[in-house]
């Protein structure tokens, strides 16, 4: 049975991401042409290697990021990064991914409704989201009823400009 838990010394380590298949084929991808989002063909391949796997628990084990994990047992088998800080009344989720495995089984839709309920606990307005462009990815955030922003953030526009940035309301 999947857990959602907020990620701490006490059920994550630095090797608890070493199992984490981040694996993607893309074959299309989503631009942002004259406000509306437009396919493109654009086939590439998204995979962690051990050392980016060990980087990024060491990320979460920072103490920088509020983080939930979908745990399978002791597993980690999905990740949800947030930013502490409000911008601008919204809650920006800096990292979020589902391992090959357990992805169209609900362990995504579960860690969205998740930082959801911490949004409106936190107060703030929205979540807000640099999406990958990937197909797959805008479908994703779109059937959780994110839209494009109308107020992207300057910095994360300038971190990944192929990014498609998306928001929800959470109140």
């Amino acid at each position: 049975m999947i857990e959602i838990k907020q990620a701490d010394r006490s059920n994550f380590t630095e090797r608890s991401m070493d199992l984490f298949d981040r694996y993607q084929e893309v074959q299309n991808v989503f631009r942002v042409e004259n406000g509306r989002l437009v396919l493109k063909k654009q086939p590439f391949t998204e995979t962690w290697s051990m050392k980016r796997r060990r980087e990024k628990a060491a990320e979460i084990l920072s103490g920088a990021y509020v983080t939930f994990c979908a745990f399978d047992g002791d597993r980690v088998v999905g990740e949800m990064m947030l930013l502490p800080e409000l911008n601008d009344d919204r809650l920006v989720i800096d990292s979020f991914h589902v391992s090959r495995a357990y992805r169209r089984h609900g362990v995504g839709r579960r860690l969205i409704e998740t930082a959801r309920a911490y949004a409106k606990k936190r107060g703030a307005s929205a979540l807000y989201a640099s999406c990958c462009s990937a197909e797959e990815t805008v479908r994703f955030y779109s059937a959780m009823g994110f839209e494009l922003s109308a107020h992207p953030i300057p910095s994360r526009v300038e971190e990944e400009p192929f990014d498609i940035q998306m928001e929800c309301k959470v109140i």
